[in-house]
């Protein structure tokens, strides 16, 4: 299991040295991780490395009409075709789809889509992948409640 968490942070560009691998793996507790520990953990280890804000700002660049939306097949295009750093490899497709699963859907009119003129298709709803990373709150920053 500890393996397993040490390949997952170093697969995310994360440091994954025995003193960040422990935390996971108090002493005092069973040496297994639940997945909402873990995905506890990791949100936290995220939220430090891109605030919201700079995600936000990264995706809109691809956002036309402000819509809080972007076409799905470029920004795959995108991902898929941007060298990765050096160090790193590059995203799969698999990983790509598993990352944008449930934050996809059909255009939406958006703020400026001139009576519909705008683009058609499948998008990537980024506002809300980037609320549901930061942690539930809203793109404004308020906590979202059930009836949103």
């Amino acid at each position: 299991v500890e393996e397993d968490v040490a390949d997952m942070l170093t697969q995310l560009g994360l440091p994954a040295n025995v003193s960040d691998i422990t935390a996971f793996f108090p002493p005092s507790t069973p040496q297994n991780v639940t997945l909402p520990a873990y995905l506890n953990g990791l949100a936290g280890l995220l939220a430090a490395l891109s605030p919201s804000s700079e995600l936000l700002s990264a995706f809109s660049a691809f956002d036309e009409d402000d819509s809080g939306q972007i076409d799905l097949a470029e920004l795959r295009d995108a991902l898929l075709h941007t060298a990765p750093e050096a160090g790193e490899k590059a995203l799969t497709e698999r990983e790509i789809d598993r990352v944008m699963s449930g934050f996809t859907g059909r255009r939406a009119f958006g703020k400026h889509a001139g009576g519909g003129m705008g683009k058609r298709g499948e998008v990537f709803k980024y506002q809300e992948f980037v609320s549901s990373v930061a942690g539930g709150a809203s793109v404004d920053g308020k906590e979202k409640t059930g009836d949103e």
